[in-house]
C-alpha cells in the first residue's frame, strides 16, 4: 500500500463516486466528485490542492479530499491549515475508504506528518457521528509524538427525521399541537389563496430561473430581519450554487420546491436528493405570508412528497434551530479533530478559538481568519 498526492482533480472523476458508494465511513452528497470539484473551481483560489490516495495492487482504496489554506491573522502573522475540501460550505466531511480503514488513515496521516511541510495545524471539521472515523482518528492521533497537540470536540448538531412508509404515519408522530397548527394555517391560507406545492420544473421554471427565484425569496427572508442572506454579499457563493444546481439537475439530485399562492412562489426549499435521503440546504419565503407559518407548511408538503417518492430520511443538517426542533426529535453530532504544531502562534490561536472566552476576546483583539493566497 502506498500514498500518492494527486495534482489533477479531473483525473479522479471516473472512479470517485464508484469508491464513494462503497465508502466504509459513509456516503453523502457533500463527498461526491461533482460537489467537491465544483466547490474547488469556485473557492480554490489562494489555496493548494492536497488530495491523497492510498493504493494497493487492485488500485485506489482510499481518498483524502484535502487542501492547504493559508490565513492571515492581524498583528500575529499567518496560519496554514490542512482542511477538508469544501470546508465551511459542506455540512459533512470525511475520508473515502474501501477497506483497512485504520491502516489507510494511518498512512495518510503519516504522509501529512512526514511529507507535507509548512502547515501549523490539521483541522478536520464536520466529521459525522454516523461513522467510526472520529474514533479511528483519535486512536491514531494518540500515537503521534508529543510535540503535536490533539484536540477533539463536537462542532455541530444535525437534526434529522427517519421517514415512515406513509405520510399519515409521519403526522401521527408529530405532537398534537403541531398537527393542529398545521391544519389551522393550511385552512387559513387556502381560504384566501389558491395553494399549490410544486417542484421547479412543474412550476414552469428552468433551473436558472428557479435558482434566481429561490435566491430572491431567501434574501427577502433575511432582509425582513435586517440581515444579509447567504447570497446577498457573496457573489462567489451565488455562482457556485447556480452551477451546482445545474450539475445536480443533470444527475437527478436537485430538489428545488416552491409553495405557490395564486400562481406565485411564496416559499422555497433548496434541497439535494441523493442516495435515499433529502438534504435540506437553504430556504426562503416572502415575509408577507409569514402569518400563515408558510415555512412549516412547506416542510409538511415536502415531507409528503419525499415519502411518496420512497425517500427514507429528511436530513435538516447543521444547526438545531427552534423551527427544526418542531419536526426532528433526533440528531447526530458532527465532530472536529485538530492536530497542532508545537509553536507559540499555533497554540495561542488554537486556545483562542476553542476557549469559552474566545468569542469575547477575539472581538476585543479584532482577530479574524482571512484567506491569504499561496505563492
Amino acid at each position: 500500500m502506498k500514498v500518492r498526492e494527486v495534482d489533477d482533480f479531473q483525473s479522479l472523476r471516473e472512479n470517485w463516486n464508484y469508491l464513494l458508494r462503497r465508502n466504509l465511513l459513509g456516503n453523502n452528497v457533500f463527498l461526491t466528485w461533482e460537489w467537491l470539484f465544483t466547490w474547488w473551481k469556485h473557492f480554490g483560489k489562494g489555496r493548494k490542492l492536497l488530495i491523497l490516495t492510498v493504493e494497493d495492487k487492485a488500485g485506489i482504496i482510499a481518498i483524502a479530499p484535502l487542501m492547504l489554506s493559508k490565513y492571515k491573522l492581524p498583528v500575529l502573522g499567518t496560519i496554514t491549515k490542512v482542511e477538508f475540501l469544501g470546508a465551511r460550505h459542506s455540512d459533512y466531511n470525511n475520508f473515502i475508504i474501501l477497506k483497512k480503514e485504520a491502516k489507510c488513515l494511518n498512512l495518510m496521516i503519516n504522509h501529512l506528518m512526514g511529507k507535507v511541510t509548512g502547515w501549523d495545524w490539521i483541522e478536520l471539521k464536520e466529521i459525522p457521528q454516523t461513522t467510526e472515523n472520529a474514533a479511528h482518528l483519535e486512536r491514531l492521533f494518540l500515537e503521534i509524538p508529543t510535540r503535536i497537540k490533539l484536540s477533539k470536540r463536537v462542532c455541530n448538531l444535525c437534526p434529522y427525521m427517519p421517514l415512515p412508509r406513509s405520510f399519515d404515519a409521519l403526522l401521527a408522530e408529530l405532537r398534537k399541537n403541531m398537527r393542529q397548527n398545521l391544519n389551522k394555517y393550511l385552512r387559513r391560507i387556502k381560504a384566501k389563496h389558491r395553494v399549490e406545492f410544486k417542484k421547479y420544473d412543474e412550476a414552469g421554471f428552468s433551473v436558472e430561473e428557479a435558482m434566481r427565484t429561490f435566491i430572491k425569496l431567501h434574501e427577502a427572508r433575511w432582509t425582513a430581519k435586517g440581515k444579509h442572506g447567504a447570497f446577498g454579499s457573496n457573489p462567489i457563493f451565488r455562482d457556485f450554487h447556480m452551477e451546482i444546481a445545474k450539475i445536480f439537475e443533470s444527475k437527478g439530485w436537485l430538489g428545488l420546491y416552491f409553495l405557490m399562492a395564486d400562481g406565485e412562489p411564496i416559499t422555497t426549499q433548496y434541497t439535494f436528493e441523493y442516495d435515499g435521503k433529502v438534504y435540506y440546504y437553504l430556504s426562503g419565503f416572502n415575509p408577507e405570508y409569514s402569518p400563515y407559518s408558510v415555512g412549516n407548511l412547506t416542510i409538511m408538503f415536502l415531507l409528503e412528497r419525499a415519502i411518496k417518492n420512497g425517500y427514507r430520511e429528511y436530513d435538516m443538517m447543521r444547526g438545531f434551530e427552534p423551527y427544526k426542533r418542531l419536526w426532528a426529535s433526533q440528531y447526530r453530532k458532527n465532530f472536529e479533530v485538530r492536530l497542532i504544531r508545537d509553536n507559540i502562534l499555533s497554540r495561542f490561536y488554537n486556545w483562542l478559538i476553542w476557549s469559552k472566552i474566545s468569542e469575547n476576546l477575539a472581538s476585543k483583539l479584532k482577530l479574524s481568519l482571512k484567506n491569504k493566497a499561496f505563492k
